[in-house]
Order: C-alpha cells, then structure tokens, then sequence
C-alpha cells in the first residue's frame, strides 16, 4: 500500500476540512481545484471524492466548518450570563475572538460577499449565521421595543466587531500612535463601550 493510500485511510472528513481550508481561503472556489485539493491532504482526488460528492460540497461544507466553530458558539456562550451589559460583552467578545488572528475566517467571508453566490451566500445565512444573528437579537429584547430593528441591532454588532478587523491594515497608518499593545482587548472594551452608551437612553 503506498503512503498516499495509507494517509488516506487515516484522514477523517474534519482532518480534511482543516486541510483544505486555507487553501479555498487563499486562492478561492474557482481557482482551487480537486487535484489541489488532494493534494493538500496528501491523498488522492478518488480519495477525495469518497468523503464528498464534488468540490462545491466540499467547499460548502469548509465554510460551515471554518465560520461554525468561530462563531457558531454565541448560544453557549451567553448561557447563564446576567445582565445586559454583560451581555453586550459576551456577544462582542465571541465576534472579536472569531476573526483575531484569524487567517481564514475574514479571507473567506470577504471573498463571498465580493463573489455574491447566491447559493453560497443562502447557505452561510441559513446554516453559520442564523443561530449567532438570533442569539444577538435575544440580547435586544432589554431595549425598547420600537426604537431598533432586531436585526439592524444583530447586523450592526457583526459589522462594528467584524469591520474593525477588517479596516485594521489601513487604521494603523493612518494613527499609528493609536495602535494598542492588545488590539483584540481594546477592541472589546471600545465596541462594548460604544454599543452600551449608544443604547443606554432605549433601555426599558
């Protein structure tokens, strides 16, 4: 038996998520294909195809495994948690630790919101981010009723959290002063603060 057989035989379906996500989060869907793939896995393309059907489930099923584990977790993350600001801590806290040091969470969600696969992006929504969007509306209900769309109050929490990390690579030119020793930490307490006072007047 060679070596690839044997690797193959010993690679799990999540051992080869883990292979090839790096690989779709650097080069992308359209430009990686099975037989990089493979050979990324250190395996055959056969080998390949009897863990999935072809590259798109594949690649389907990287990005629920790549975006589930870093922000799928806000569920059990709030429980037992009291009180709304620390809430409003716990739910930024999971968001900023999904992306800080992160070489694949932000490459892949830019790429697909750049590409727009409808499909693709359907199958984020409905199978990564519907859980963590709803548990971040839960937080929500402290406030006032009429004065925040629940999900406009989900959508701004990812795009404060998310977006710094994003905008990171220009900010610290642009203040290089500014920049923290703990760039996760401040980011953190500058969000939780902001989102806090900006809703302190609409609290019940």
């Amino acid at each position: 038996m060679s070596a690839v057989e044997k690797n193959s035989r010993r690679l799990s379906k999540e051992d080869i998520l883990e292979k090839t996500a790096p690989l779709f989060a650097s080069e992308g869907y359209d430009a990686t294909s099975m037989r990089d793939l493979a050979k990324a896995c250190g395996i055959t393309p056969a080998a390949l195809y009897h863990h999935f059907a072809d590259k798109e489930q594949l690649y389907l099923e990287v990005l629920e495994y790549t975006f589930r584990r870093r922000i799928g977790r806000m569920g059990e993350a709030l429980k037992g948690v009291e009180g709304f600001e620390n809430k409003v801590r716990r739910v930024v806290e999971v968001l900023v630790d999904a992306v800080h040091d992160d070489e694949l969470f932000l490459p892949m969600l830019r790429r697909e919101l750049l590409v727009r696969d409808e499909k693709r992006l359907e199958y984020l929504a409905t199978r990564v981010f519907a859980e963590p969007f709803r548990e971040i509306m839960r937080v929500g209900r402290d406030l006032k009723p009429d004065n925040f769309k629940p999900s406009f109050l989900a959508a701004s929490a990812l795009a404060l959290t998310i977006g710094h990390f994003t905008l990171e690579p220009v900010r610290r030119y642009l203040m290089p002063s500014d920049t923290p020793e703990d760039l996760r930490q401040t980011i953190i307490d500058h969000v939780t603060k902001l989102a806090l006072e900006g809703m302190a007047k609409d609290r019940k």
